[in-house]
């Protein structure tokens, strides 16, 4: 499967793990949308992730997508805050 950057950005936004779950919270964001090209996106995405064959690759193109995203975060976002202690200097 192939998308573009806002659709991955959208999946990271408002998915989840369970394939049918996310597909219906697509088709209500693209429902409540004000803007025609939200809508556009949310409702390609909903129908390219409701595809046959979709069951068997989401769960591992999800995970995947969201390592892809957050290695492209600062170094801060999402990493656990160790801070130095001033003991050990």
């Amino acid at each position: 499967m192939t998308m573009n950057m806002n659709e991955k950005k959208a999946l990271y936004a408002f998915g989840c793990p369970n394939r049918k779950a996310t597909v219906e919270r697509l088709k209500l964001l693209a429902a409540l949308a004000p803007e025609p090209t939200a809508k556009k996106l949310f409702r390609s995405l909903a129908v390219k992730l409701s595809g046959e064959d979709a069951d068997r690759w989401y769960r591992c193109f999800f995970y995947n997508m969201r390592l892809e995203i957050e290695s492209d975060l600062p170094y801060h976002f999402g990493r656990k805050y160790v801070p130095n202690d001033w003991r050990d200097e």
